[in-house]
Parts: C-alpha cells; structure tokens; sequence
C-alpha cells in the first residue's frame, strides 16, 4: 500500500506578510506550505525576504496577490458597467471574506479597477500586479494564488490581463491558482477567463468552499456533485477552507458539515493524490470549550498548535485517512498508477514495432486479465468436449477412460503469459472433469500449444522457457508473423494436413485502448485466411465493442498542446523536427485520465467478431473478403448528471447514480476538450450454456475493477467547444483501412433544436498526422 498523499496549506491574512514566523510555527503544526501576500512596490521592506533561505520560498511558500493598503479605488455602480451583480456570488465571496473571519483582502478591489472605465485606476492595478507576479518569480515562488474571478463586472480585461501574464509565469515556472467560489457563475467566468488565456496549462483554480454552502437538501447536493465533477475538468489545483465553514462537535473540536464532507471526499477520491488543501481564516475553534480543566498553558497552546490552525489540518487529514478514499488512492495498484496520471502516451504500433522487455513486465502484472483468459479457456474447452469437437482415444479399451487432443494456437505470445493461462486452464479443466460428461467417467486432455511470436527478443525468452520449464514440454514455439502462418515449415504442414490437427482455439491479447486500434482484426483475419484454424474453430477473444464518451480536461487538452514541441519521430530525440500543433492535436493518446471528467454514459461505435464467417463459406474464404472499415455518429445530451462515470477510467460509481437518477443539470454550461475511447471484450460465451461467459472492460458502464493493462484512448479536439444548457454532442468516427496502414477521422458538432452552434474541422483526414502500421 503506498503512503498517503495529503498536502496541506496555511494562510492566515492577519499574519500573511511575515512568511517566515508562519512558516515555523506551521511546518511545526505539520502544514505543508503557507500563503503570503506579495508585495506590490519595491519601496516596501519585508524582515522575511532577508530571513528565510531560498529553498522554502521555492517549496514551501506561495504567493497571494492581495490590495495595497492604500490603493483606495472603489466601485460604487456597478450599473455603470452594463452587469448586474449576482447575489448568491457575491454573498459567497463576501463570506469567506467577512463574517467571523474579518475583512480578508483577497485582491478584489484590483479587478474591479481593471473593469472600471477609470484608465489611471486600471492601469495603477496591472502596475501593482506586475510586480507582484514579477517578484514571484524572482523568488521561485512555485504559485501564486490570484483574485477571484469577477462576477459583479467583465471579466474581459482580467482575462486580457491574465492572457499576457500566463505566458512570463509559465518561462519562470510559476503556478497561477485563480479563486473560484464554488457557484455555477464563478465556474462558468473561468473557465471564459482560461478560454481567453489559449488554455494555458499554468492556470488553474482554487475553489473556495465557505460558509455560503453549509446547508444543503438531497438535489443541491446533487447539482453540487455535478459542479463538483465539471470543476476536476477545469485543472483544478486546490481547494480552500475558510475556517467559518467548520461545525463545532459535541468535544468542541471543528468538524464539516455533512454536505461539505461528502463533496469532500469525493474530491478526495478524485484528486487525493494531485490537489492541495488550503485553510484559510483565523482560528475560530481554539476556545475554552475544547480546553480540558487539566491542562496547564503549555499543554493549552499545544492543543491548537504554533499556529493555532492545527485542529483544522488534523481533522482534513483525518478524513484523507478514512477507508473510503484509502480503498481508492491508496492501492497497490493506484500507486503503480501515479507517474501515468495525465500522461499522454503515444499508442503502441505493435506491427511496425517489437515491444521491449519492461513493457511485456509490466503487462504480465496484470491481476484481473490474465484469470480473465484462463477461465474463458477453460469454457471454450468444455464446450468442445461436449459439443464432441475434439479429437478422443480411449486410455484402456476395457474403460470409458478418454484422452482428448486440443490444438491451441497463442498468437502474439509475447513472453508466454497467455501459454501459462491455457496451460493452467488445460490443468483445472483435467482436476474437475466429472460433471462435464455423464457417459465418460473420466478424461484428461492432452494439449498441443504452439506459440506463435515475431518479436526475435520475445522467441529468445520463449525458447528459453521451453527448455527450462517442464510444463512447456507440449509448447513449440514458432518464430513469425502470424498474418504470414503459411510460410512457416511447422505451421505450413498443418495446414496442409489433416483438419483434426488444425486450431482448436486461436488465443490473442491483441487488444488496444479502443478495441481495434493496435489492428487486432488485421492481425486474427490474417491468421484466418492462413488456414490454419479448423472450422469450428473458436477464438479467444470472440468479439470486442469500441466505446466513446465526451470528456471535459483542460489538463489532457494542454498536455496534447504541449506534443507540437515533441519530436515528430519520437528515436530521433530532442534533436528531432517538432511534430507541430496540427499533428499534435490530430493524433489519439493513450492516458490514465485523472484530472478530467467524463460527461455522458459511452456509446457503443462499432463491433468486431472472431472468427469471422460468412454464410455458406469457410473460416478462410470469409477472412479473404472482410472489410474492416466501420464509422458511427454518436449524440451525447449532456442535460444529465454524469458524475458517476468519474474521469472515465473507473467502474460507474452506482452510488452516485442513483444519486443523479432523478436530477437534471440543464442549465449548466460543459465545455468539452475531446473524447475518451474505451472498449468491452467477450473473451468467451459459453455455447453450452449462456450464462457462463469471461468478460474484460475498460469502460465504465462495465470496468473490470483491478485490471490495469489499458487505459482509454484520448481523442482531442484542437478547439475546446462550448455547450450550452439543452444542446448536445455528435460526434462522427470513423475507422478507415488502406493496404498498409489504418487510421481514425474524427470531428464533432454542437447543436441544440436542430441548430448547429458550433462544429470541430475533421481531424485527422486521410491520416495526415496519425496512422497505424500494417
């Protein structure tokens, strides 16, 4: 089990201008970082700047852009600039502003100076910005946490403003977290204000959790859940407490509400391992009520720690700790996960390339997809006992002792795993034969596995199991191309043998992110045409679905942005020619989606059979007339609330579900910034019986929990598009076939009432920036 992640933040606003006093008495308390306010003019002098030593300032500190005390410009009518104030916005921000926690100076009166017609007063603002981000930088400072977004005047020339900032933070390395109150408006600006900024992938937000929230029924939690699931698309980076929102328990001790408790761990859940936790305030709960009558005044100051805040981070990690987000981003397999995270991966090409050592280790950890296969074996087997397919000698004449001769061919072998899932599958199938047959007292099959590899590395480690490993004494290891079966010596003389001796079972793990994109049914129809297999063949897998669902992640979209600058031919290195942003954003990526929210169930695209037959005609005439071209529309009404499909790369969350069951969102604006493509597999349906059927899936509607050998396959688009309250998705794919490479075009329209609002150019057409190698 890996450590628990939990990353905890200070800010005090009495106390924000002496970083280095807060720092020890923090760091003392177990805060991991604390916010300071920046300063806006180089006539200022601060005792830290002098103090504390460079490695906590780039650590340990971030910045806080905050009003100069003398900057007296003011609003008085906000009628003057053409917006009317939103009340329950305002009213949040005047919350954790306000109220118990007294004025906090949260740089507000900047932007409204920004947004006013006064030109002095706008321009003396982005002056006193400018040094604030200017000195952050100087100093490492890894983020600064900006003024909330606007929602009582534009927010154009904050975005203006921000557009050109992005740009010298990111060359400095420095993080800009954007307050965001957790309100639909405030969500709806910024992700206006992130849009104006290019989708710059420095640009976050904060979302700020306060008092205005405490009291909430069944459906405003609910439509919460749903703010909740849009804002972990929106690169969020952290979240903030003011300490007004905490409960007092029976103890005297600062507890969540329950509403805010629950949005909690479910954020945990999500981003547990990615998002910093902020408290923010002045400590409300350090009071005689929680002093026990015992304590002298060392052991009283203890209590609230150096900072007096402790209570607070004790009781967020707290519920970090708790089983229910443990079980989730504390797992074995969750840690194996971590450096994969928002990864963009470029998809295998596992015909124009041989895998390298590592990658088939990797794969063969998998706990869920390798039993997954023996037991769909171990099904196909039975049913060709019964069906009487197989090939029977009596062990004795004088006995209904039978010995059955299988032929399972293991195409694509890899290092092995799947010969030692058939192998396995051949051993149970022998220990629990009684109730297969009435008739046969007793049976033991005799299999013949060949194992057939291109990879000349792989045959090396093949051969070398054969020799060492007595279990592989019945294996033979064919070194080819399994499109080319007919060319090999061994295998040639199958298939111009006997048709007893011909494929029992073909089994394959040929399966990409999306079903067919590492050329699964290219590879099996090859196979098929070679002759190799007997009629009544079976294949394992039987038949697999492409899925796609819209997915909103400015993270995904930003790190497919960021590939214009990778090399176009990943062996050249950095010396290589950047691939460009057209190539960039044209091409699929295979990514563990975290900070990303899928927004609608995934809809089915298309399906491949194995083997494939035609009526009247042979497993090899059929192969030699397939066509494996497919495309779809798909229409994706994103009025529900699709919070319990997560990032969409997990199992659907039915809790959640039927949470959302009954609650539409359709006045909330998405934005979508692609599509995830996942796949559902039929390993194996038993034909004897129904019911008994070895699945695998990576869609959520039907993830196989625990598996891990494919994560979804990211579909961008190069502009994010905007969907409003009632319109909808389509999405047109299309999976397209030339001799020697196959590729996907895609593109997507947003309408509503038969009106198209907006449309995505077609990406990819003719395999302009991405193929696959035949």
């Amino acid at each position: 089990m890996s450590k628990s992640t939990f990353v905890g933040g200070l800010n005090i606003p009495t106390r924000s201008e002496d970083a280095l006093l807060l720092l020890q008495n923090a760091r003392q308390d177990g805060f991991d970082f604390i916010a300071t306010s920046l300063p806006h003019s180089p006539t200022l002098s601060r005792r830290d700047v002098t103090l504390v030593e460079s490695k906590w300032w780039s650590t340990c500190i971030v910045g806080m852009v905050t009003s100069p005390p003398d900057f007296d410009y003011f609003i008085n009518d906000l009628t003057n600039h053409g917006i009317e104030e939103d009340e329950n916005v305002a009213s949040a921000i005047d919350s954790s502003e306000g109220g118990p926690q007294g004025n906090w100076n949260v740089g507000n009166e900047l932007i409204e100076a920004m947004a006013s017609k006064d030109e002095k007063a706008a321009i003396l603002a982005e002056t006193y910005m400018d040094y604030m981000l200017d000195w952050a930088g100087h100093m490492n400072i890894p983020a600064v946490i900006l003024p909330p977004v606007p929602t009582n005047v534009s927010y154009m020339n904050y975005g203006r403003y921000l557009a050109s900032q992005v740009l010298k933070c990111s060359a400095n390395n420095v993080q800009m977290w954007l307050r965001v109150p957790f309100h639909k408006k405030s969500v709806e600006t910024y992700q206006m204000i992130h849009r104006l900024c290019d989708g710059a992938s420095n640009l976050g937000c904060m979302v700020m959790l306060d008092a205005s929230i405490i009291k909430m029924d069944g459906a405003a939690l609910v439509e919460a859940l749903g703010l909740l699931h849009q804002l972990i698309g929106c690169n969020l980076r952290a979240v903030s407490f003011a300490t007004n929102v905490f409960l007092t328990n029976k103890r005297g001790f600062p507890a969540l509400p329950k509403s805010l408790q629950f949005l909690f761990m479910e954020l945990l859940k999500r981003l547990g391992r990615t998002c910093r936790v902020m408290v923010e305030g002045v400590p409300l709960h350090h009071d005689n009520k929680i002093i026990p009558k015992h304590m002298d005044d060392q052991e009283e100051a203890m209590l609230g720690g150096k900072s007096e805040m402790k209570l607070y981070l004790e009781y967020l990690r707290h519920l970090r700790t708790r089983e229910e987000v443990t079980n989730v981003i504390d797992t074995e397999e969750a840690n194996m996960e971590d450096g994969y995270l928002d990864h963009l991966q470029s998809a295998l090409q596992p015909l124009g390339d041989n895998l390298e050592f590592s990658t088939y280790e990797v794969f063969e950890k998998d706990p869920v997809k390798y039993a997954r296969y023996q037991h769909a074996v171990e099904l196909a087997l039975m049913d060709k006992i019964q069906l009487g397919h197989l090939r029977g000698n009596p062990i004795r004449e004088d006995t209904n002792q039978v010995i059955f001769h299988v032929t399972i061919v293991v195409v694509g072998a890899g290092r092995g795993p799947l010969v030692n899932s058939s192998l396995k599958a051949v051993e149970r199938v022998n220990t629990s034969n009684g109730h297969i047959l009435g008739k046969v007292s007793s049976f033991v099959i005799q299999p013949n596995i060949v194992a057939v590899e291109k990879n000349p590395s792989a045959i090396l480690y093949l051969n070398s199991l054969k020799r060492h490993d007595p279990r592989w004494s019945n294996v033979e290891v064919i070194h080819c191309d399994m499109r080319h079966a007919s060319r090999d010596p061994y295998l040639s003389r199958i298939i111009d043998g006997c048709d007893s001796y011909k494929a029992d079972i073909v089994v394959s793990e040929l399966l990409g992110s999306f079903g067919d994109n590492e050329l699964s049914p290219e590879c099996l129809d090859g196979f098929q045409q070679s002759g190799l297999m007997k009629e009544n063949g079976i294949s394992i897998p039987q038949k697999y679905t492409s899925y796609l669902a819209p997915v909103t992640s400015m993270k995904l979209h930003a790190e497919a942005k960021a590939h214009a600058f990778f090399p176009s031919v990943p062996t050249e290195g950095p010396e290589g020619k950047p691939c460009g942003a057209l190539q960039a954003m044209e091409t699929p990526y295979v990514v563990r989606a975290h900070a990303a929210s899928q927004l609608h169930k995934e809809k089915p695209c298309w399906e491949f059979h194995h083997p494939f037959q035609q009526n009247g005609k042979s497993i090899k005439e059929s192969a030699n007339q397939v066509n494996n071209e497919r495309s779809a529309e798909l229409n994706f009404d994103l009025g529900s609330n699709s919070t319990a499909y997560g990032p969409g790369y997990q199992k659907l969350d039915n809790r959640l579900a039927s949470l959302s069951s009954d609650t539409k969102l359709l006045d909330q604006v998405n934005t979508i910034h692609g599509f995830l493509g996942t796949f559902h597999c039929v390993l194996y349906q038993s034909i004897t019986n129904n019911s008994d059927i070895s699945t695998i899936s990576i869609a959520p509607s039907t993830f196989s929990v625990g598996m891990f050998s494919w994560f979804p396959l990211y579909f961008p688009i190069k502009e994010p598009q905007i969907v409003p309250p009632g319109a909808s998705v389509y999405c047109n794919i299309w999976r397209k076939c030339e001799n020697d490479r196959v590729w996907y075009e895609w593109c997507s329209e947003v309408r509503s009432k038969d009106k198209t609002l907006s449309i995505s150019s077609l990406h990819n057409p003719n395999g302009r920036s991405y193929i696959v190698r035949l």
